[in-house]
């Protein structure tokens, strides 16, 4: 398997100077293996990997398995400008969460309204297909399992599997421990149940050969404000990631108010606390372009 990072920024896009190293596209990242290409999140780096695609297949027909892990505006904000997505000969299959008062379809239908965008989704291919996952699915000699995850919204991580290998894609994704409270205590206060909950999703990661993590916060911003967002301290990734004992570590979804030098730091502190959990698990932040390959 091979991963490429098309756009590896939270919440809303960041270009400038000051992001130019790591990226400011919102996530979008592309796995290729064997002849299946499957993408995960459609920010707005998906206009980039359609380009992209362009390129390479030309006139040749084009089949894409795009996994949305929800549907908030950065992650599905690229949509409407994913070129392939205009063609006759492209089938598109769009896979994500059941909706929470409406189905998968409705919202991308919503997104492209006159009011919003220019042309509807209907006038796309005529190839797409939805499909709300509600278990694992194989898409010939891949696997890809999708988890739960603790959110505002209905959110799914991604595992997939191909043979020996495996990736997981998860973005969004707050520790229970730090949202469930404990009898008696408040908010902020690690809970025992909030541990075991997320505990389920350490298994659901343990020993991949590539964790993509959403690595929003450090853990001052997290409990200075951030709790009930739905994202994660690099403190609980870390952790995570070494009780898990995955491979790779790639930090993702970096916060928009993060320029490249404070990512930078982010990556020094995660190293730090993986050793403080006896873990030597390669650690870095994902960026715009940057290509991991899976053996």
């Amino acid at each position: 398997m091979k991963v490429k990072f098309w756009g590896v920024r939270g919440s809303i896009p960041t270009p400038g100077k000051s992001t130019i190293r790591y990226g400011g596209n919102t996530p979008c990242v592309e796995l290729r293996a064997g002849e299946s290409i499957l993408v995960f999140d459609a920010g707005s780096g998906i206009r980039l990997l359609g380009e992209a695609l362009m390129q390479e297949f030309g006139s040749r027909p084009l089949r894409v398995h795009l996994f949305i892990s929800h549907t908030h505006w950065d992650h599905i904000q690229g949509f409407p400008f994913f070129v392939p997505a205009y063609r006759s000969n492209t089938t598109l299959t769009i896979y994500g969460p059941p909706g929470r008062d409406k189905p998968l379809e409705r919202i991308l239908k919503d997104q492209m309204e006159a009011d919003y965008f220019p042309v509807a989704l209907g006038d796309l291919t005529p190839h797409i297909d939805m499909v709300e996952m509600r278990q694992k699915i194989s898409l010939g000699s891949l696997t890809v399992e999708p988890f739960y995850l603790n959110h505002p919204a209905m959110t799914l991580g991604y595992r997939v599997t191909a043979g020996s290998a495996s990736v997981v894609y998860a973005t969004d994704n707050e520790p229970y421990a730090y949202t469930l409270v404990p009898p008696g205590g408040q908010r902020g206060q690690a809970s025992d149940f909030g541990k075991s909950q997320d505990q389920k999703f350490v298994e659901f990661l343990a020993g991949t050969d590539l964790y993509i993590a959403e690595a929003q916060y450090t853990l001052e911003e997290y409990l200075g404000g951030k709790i009930g967002w739905g994202h994660s301290p690099i403190d609980t990734i870390a952790e995570f990631a070494a009780s898990g004992q995955v491979k790779q570590l790639a930090l993702f979804h970096h916060d928009p108010a993060h320029d490249d030098a404070f990512v930078d730091r982010m990556v020094k502190i995660t190293r730090k606390k993986l050793k403080t959990h006896g873990s030597k698990i390669p650690c870095y932040a994902a960026s715009e372009g940057m290509t991991v390959s899976i053996p």
